[in-house]
C-alpha cells in the first residue's frame, strides 16, 4: 500500500453514465492507498452508487436521501480525514497525475488552495457554442481561478477559512472567493477534461444557474459572515473582451457570441428568479454514447 498522499471527495448526483470513467482516470496510475476517494451519491434516482460499487475501484461510497451538493459536501468532509483534499464533480475527467501534481504541490507550507489547468472539449458542440468558449478563453483572469474547472484543492490551513458549507448555487465560486491571488496556484500538469455544453439551449440553462449563483453572491446569501467580491464584473469582463479583440480582429464574431449569451442569460435570469437547478444533460448524453469507443472528454 503506498502513502497516503491525501483525499477526494467527489459528489454525484444521478451521474451514472460519468462517474466510472471519472474515477478511472483519477485512478489508473495511482498505488493502492495514495489516494482517499469518497463519492457521496446525493439523492439519487439512478444506478450511480451501484456502477461506482461495480468498478472495484478503492472508493467509498456514501448515500444519502438529499439531493444538495452543499449536503454532500458537508458529509464527505465529516466522513474524510486526509489533507489535503480535493473536490472533484462526477462529469469531468481529471487525470491520475494531475491531482497527484495537486495534492503534493498543497502539501507545501506555502499555499492554500490550488487546481490543474483546465481544457474544454469542444469536439461535439454547435459552432456558436464553441464561438462562445473560444471567446471565454481570450478574457484575462477568466480562467486563473479556482472557479469553473470542476475541480478544485484546499489544504488542511485553506479548508480552516470557513466552518459549515453555505447553502449556495456554486460551491467553486464561494471558496474562490477566500483566497487571494497569492494563496491560489494553477499546478503545471495535464488539464482536467471539461465538456461544455453541445447546444445554445443547454449553454443557455448553464449560465442562467451562473447568474443565479452570482446573485446568491451578491445578495451573500447563506453566507453567514462571508463577503464574497465578484472579481468578474459585466464591466471587467467585457474590458478584457475589447482587449483581447484589439489584438486579434478576427476574434471580433466570438466576442460578440459571447456577450450575446451572457446578456441573454442575465436578462432571462431577472425576469424568471427560476430556483430550478438547470442541468446540462447534452453533454453527458454524448459521453454515454462514446463510451468504449475513444478516451476523450468527461
Amino acid at each position: 500500500m503506498g502513502e497516503r498522499l491525501g483525499s477526494v471527495v467527489i459528489p454525484a448526483h444521478n451521474e451514472a453514465r460519468v462517474i466510472g470513467r471519472c474515477l478511472g482516470a483519477l485512478l489508473a496510475d495511482v498505488p493502492a492507498g495514495t489516494l482517499e476517494v469518497v463519492v457521496v451519491c446525493n439523492g439519487c434516482t439512478d444506478k450511480t452508487a451501484d456502477v461506482v460499487r461495480s468498478t472495484g475501484l478503492p472508493v467509498r461510497v456514501i448515500e444519502i436521501s438529499q439531493a444538495s451538493k452543499t449536503a454532500a459536501l458537508s458529509v464527505a468532509d465529516a466522513e474524510t480525514r486526509a489533507f489535503p483534499r480535493l473536490y472533484l464533480d462526477a462529469d469531468v475527467v481529471l487525470p491520475s497525475s494531475s491531482a497527484v501534481a495537486v495534492l503534493e504541490r498543497l502539501s507545501w507550507d506555502d499555499l492554500l488552495a490550488a487546481r490543474p489547468p483546465l481544457r474544454y472539449d469542444l469536439a461535439h458542440c454547435s459552432p456558436l457554442v464553441r464561438r462562445y468558449y473560444a471567446a471565454r478563453v481570450m478574457v484575462p483572469g477568466m480562467l486563473d481561478r479556482l472557479w469553473g474547472a470542476g475541480v478544485y484543492g484546499m489544504a488542511r490551513s485553506g479548508r480552516r477559512r470557513f466552518d459549515a458549507w453555505p447553502d449556495l448555487t456554486a460551491d467553486d465560486l464561494f471558496v474562490d472567493s477566500l483566497f487571494s491571488d497569492d494563496e491560489i496556484e494553477l499546478v503545471p500538469a495535464d488539464p482536467v477534461v471539461v465538456a461544455p455544453p453541445r447546444t445554445a439551449h443547454d449553454l443557455l440553462a448553464v449560465l442562467r444557474r451562473g447568474a443565479r449563483a452570482k446573485a446568491d453572491h451578491q445578495r451573500g446569501d447563506a453566507m453567514g459572515p462571508f463577503e464574497l467580491p465578484l472579481r468578474h464584473t459585466v464591466g471587467t469582463t467585457v474590458r478584457g473582451l475589447a482587449g483581447a479583440v484589439a489584438r486579434r480582429p478576427a476574434m471580433l464574431l466570438n466576442a460578440m457570441v459571447y456577450l450575446g449569451f451572457a446578456t441573454c442569460a442575465r436578462f432571462r435570469w431577472t425576469r424568471t428568479g427560476s430556483i430550478v437547478w438547470e442541468r446540462d444533460h447534452s453533454s453527458r448524453s454524448v459521453r454515454e454514447r462514446g463510451e468504449g469507443t475513444r478516451r476523450r472528454g468527461p
